[in-house]
């Protein structure tokens, strides 16, 4: 289940919604798609960032904004674009928007996952409960091998706001690549985390099975399953989009309860 990335546009888009709703107080999972949806977010004093709209050409206004940006690197206008973002970070250093696609632009655009970490380390001391900056950080500190650095970075992070959940659920899932063990608690903590419960006891049952903690896998995925099973349900009496994908998250999550109870069994 761990290894199940959110697929599927309908369900990005919930994704999406919960980081619009996290940005100034509380991932996922990431699609590695672009953020252009999290337009319009506000700053983390709360108030909406200066660069909203333009009119005219973005490219010679002197208030284009991260829309005009994004338009024009959808078209494939990528440096304009770039131009237009770094002007708005430059302006205002605390616009977190305008760094998060500037990341991303680095990302998917340039291939350039170095700078990405810059940016997003940059997100992340302005906002330390960056839920899409936090799941994008992960990812980089893996493709530059620097899994190391990523570990110092959020636990220095945790000790200096010790109620972020979502540092906590971030630094979790990364120490569980090296000491699944020492990574449960933390990751017991982002079970508290409304939004990604499930998702939080898929990881911490994966980290258990591996600390050799069977059975904390078994209430684990018990609990994961139980929450994905009732989404479907719900998803289904609404007739929302996204069904597909739930069922297959239902799918795994019991055959990776069936093999931890087994396991159980066996002890």
């Amino acid at each position: 289940m761990a290894a199940l990335i959110v697929a599927g546009w309908a369900w990005y888009e919930h994704v999406l919604t919960s980081q619009n709703k996290s940005e100034t107080s509380n991932p996922v999972n990431d699609s590695r798609g672009r953020l252009s949806t999290l337009a319009g977010t506000q700053n983390p004093t709360g108030t909406p960032s200066d660069n909203q709209s333009s009119p005219g050409d973005p490219t010679h206004s002197n208030t284009a904004s991260i829309a005009d940006a994004q338009a024009l690197i959808d078209r494939g206008n990528i440096q304009e674009g770039v131009q237009i973002l770094e002007d708005i970070a430059r302006k205002d250093p605390a616009n977190t928007q305008a760094l998060m696609e500037l990341a991303m632009v680095y990302i998917l655009d340039f291939k350039d996952a170095a700078q990405a970490r810059t940016l997003l380390e940059r997100v992340i001391d302005i906002n330390p409960n960056h839920r899409a900056a936090l799941n994008e950080l992960e990812l980089v500190y893996k493709e530059l091998g620097a899994l190391d650095d990523g570990l110092a970075l959020l636990q220095l992070k945790t000790q200096q706001f010790p109620d972020s959940l979502e540092l906590r659920f971030a630094y979790g899932r990364m120490l569980a690549e090296k000491d699944p063990a020492a990574a449960i608690p933390s990751l017991e903590l982002a079970t508290k985390i409304p939004d990604l419960r499930e998702d939080a006891y898929d990881q911490l049952a994966v980290a258990a099975l591996k600390a050799g903690q069977v059975e904390l896998a078994v209430r684990s995925w018990t609990e994961a399953l139980a929450i994905a099973e009732n989404e479907l349900e719900q998803a289904k009496l609404k007739n929302e989009p996204g069904a597909d994908f739930l069922e297959e998250r239902v799918a795994s999550t019991r055959t990776e309860l069936a093999k931890a109870r087994a396991q159980s069994v066996k002890r």
